[in-house]
């Protein structure tokens, strides 16, 4: 009899032996799966070739950038253009150094309160040939200020907060950096802007085309400028070329044709410049 119980009884403790390690692996697992998904973006941005974004600033038209080599193009609505670099480079890195902070809501009944709703959130897409790297839509931005307050010039130190959900699934994440500001911009934001990018120190040579020949040619000689053969303030000079070193543009007329030549040009030539 007191074996028979005694059977029973270690039958029952393998019982709840089994049980208890059934419920800690599903434990495991589950606390696994919502550490996997906190860790949103994985994605090597070397090998991403196109970048779809669906900006709120364009009422969520497709804007598409295609890396050509070293540089990229842009393009909605079939008008191409050249994109400026530094920003494509600067969303990929904020989308490489994502961090996520927190996961704050589980379902779709708070997406519009972190805008990362369809209508409401920035889709952003990476592309590696066929294949989608990533989907994901970005919500609201809040700015956090730092607990110490201003620093000794004023000013508060604080980062960055950034609503964020992967497209096909239910729960917020809130991470850290601007990526919300980033994304969100108009189509005409993320094109090539600039208009020249002088190494001044290098230019010899500004050739000045205007109407019934009244265009003169201004060379850099070891003395000094000349201007139509005639000696020039080196100072003015200086101060001109600062002043047309780096200039860009943020308005574009893409209707529009030049019906013939310009009636002005300006040309700088110089060592290792195009001509």
């Amino acid at each position: 009899m007191s074996g028979r119980f005694n059977n029973r009884l270690l039958l029952w403790i393998l019982l709840g032996l089994a049980a208890i390690f059934v419920v800690t692996r599903l434990t495991r697992v589950k606390k696994s799966e919502r550490t996997l998904k906190t860790e949103v973006v994985e994605v090597d941005t070397s090998r991403v070739s196109a970048i779809l974004l669906y900006p709120r600033a364009e009422q969520g038209k497709e804007v598409e950038f295609t890396r050509k080599g070293s540089s990229w193009d842009v393009s909605m609505e079939g008008l191409a253009a050249p994109a400026n670099r530094e920003l494509v480079k600067n969303i990929l890195a904020e989308l490489q150094d994502l961090k996520v902070e927190q996961l704050v809501a589980r379902s779709p009944g708070s997406w519009d309160q972190y805008q990362v709703s369809d209508s409401l959130g920035t889709r952003v897409v990476l592309r590696e040939g066929k294949d989608r790297a990533l989907d994901l839509v970005v919500g609201r931005f809040h700015y956090q200020q730092s607990p110490g307050g201003t620093n000794m010039y004023g000013q508060n130190r604080g980062t960055g907060k950034t609503y964020i959900r992967l497209s096909g699934e239910d729960e917020v994440y809130m991470a850290d950096g601007f990526l919300a500001m980033s994304v969100n911009q108009g189509f005409n934001r993320w094109r090539d802007q600039t208009v020249t990018r002088l190494n001044t120190p290098a230019v010899s040579r500004i050739i000045c085309d205007y109407p019934a020949d009244t265009g003169f040619i201004a060379e850099k000689t070891g003395t000094g400028w000349l201007v139509g053969g005639l000696p020039a303030d080196s100072a003015s000079m200086d101060a001109y070329l600062r002043g047309v070193a780096r200039k860009s543009y943020s308005d574009f007329f893409d209707g529009d044709r030049p019906a013939g030549e310009p009636d002005f040009s300006v040309t700088f030539e110089g060592e290792n410049m195009p001509a």
